[in-house]
């Protein structure tokens, strides 16, 4: 306990000459969930060994609190910064690292440096709809990264695009490269109802390639969301591929969602995951819902093979400030 008040108040005291200026704001996100694990794993080698676990468990799913905001340079020109921080909203309370950028914004776009979303996942992992933990199961892409020096153009009626260059000596993003570890390109046109993304990235070392494109449409009462990716045998060992569709009905403040993805990892073996729930909105910050997911994946390698099952339910409840 005392270990975790003083991390709270050295975030808190870092945070509070920010929240002081009139551009910085403060933000958060609680969101708890009680959910019902029944997993099952089987290997087969001469014979089969099965091993299972079926419990309940509460789990904290993308908890956070931030600092955000700019300041005016003059002539177009603003600085900008941001600072997020992961909260174990379920157990211990201790913080993590999820965002830490500063940059430059006006008529030429916005240059960034530091930890940041990857331009691949705000592009394609359009499916990530679920509010518990680890439902979108079949995005093969990476979410957040450090080291991220990123570029966006400005929006040309609704047609942007984005460059990202990981630069790691030794750290969790480290392939060996002198310069750039990682590249990662996107192209985005977001308008009204509509909004389409493809991206492109590259683990430099070992050159290999993962792609995707999604798209999503809001037609107001409902909205229909795709997504495709393909990872070559260099990036994922073996040529990989994943698809996934989705949808969100509207009715007043609650929201039926639902979502399936197959996934085809060549060689060594394939899988399917998908998740259905509900949602209320009591307020624009304060919702509940209930949500199902079932995963399914096998796996062949050389006199081996494995076959993975998950099945979960999980309830909460997420409060934005």
């Amino acid at each position: 306990m005392k270990k975790r008040l003083i991390t709270v108040a050295v975030a808190v005291a870092c945070a509070s000459p920010l929240v002081a200026s009139a551009d910085a704001i403060m933000y958060g996100r609680v969101n708890v969930n009680l959910v019902h694990e029944d997993a099952k794993l089987t290997v087969c080698t001469d014979g089969c060994l099965s091993a299972s676990d079926d419990a309940w468990d509460l789990q904290n799913n993308a908890s956070r609190i931030g600092v955000k905001g700019s300041e005016d340079l003059g002539n177009g020109l603003a600085a900008i910064f941001q600072f997020e921080f992961g909260v174990d909203a379920s157990d211990s309370g201790d913080l993590s690292g999820r965002l830490a950028y500063a940059g430059l914004t006006g008529g030429f776009g916005t240059i960034a440096v530091g930890r940041q979303w990857t331009p691949y996942y705000g592009s394609v992992d359009k499916t990530d709809i679920m509010q518990v933990n680890s439902m979108n199961s079949h995005y093969l892409g990476l979410t957040r990264v450090g080291n991220a020096v990123a570029y966006v153009t400005p929006s040309f009626n609704g047609l942007s695009g984005k460059v990202a260059l990981v630069i790691d000596n030794g750290g969790a993003e480290d392939t060996g490269e002198d310069f750039a570890d990682w590249t990662n390109v996107s192209v985005d046109y977001d308008n009204g109802p509509l909004s389409i993304g493809a991206s492109w990235l590259r683990e430099n070392s070992g050159e290999g390639d993962l792609w995707g494109v999604a798209g999503k449409y809001n037609f107001g009462m409902f909205a229909l969301i795709g997504q495709y990716e393909n990872a070559d045998e260099d990036y994922y060992g073996d040529d990989t591929t994943s698809w996934a569709l989705g949808g969100e009905v509207y009715f007043g403040n609650n929201t039926l969602r639902a979502v399936y993805g197959d996934m085809d990892f060549g060689g060594f073996g394939d899988g399917t995951n998908w998740a259905v729930g509900v949602e209320h909105n009591f307020s624009k910050r304060t919702r509940i819902f209930a949500e199902y997911q079932d995963f399914d994946a096998e796996a062949n390698l050389a006199n081996e093979s494995a076959k993975a099952e998950l099945k979960r339910f999980g309830v909460g409840i997420r409060h934005d400030f």
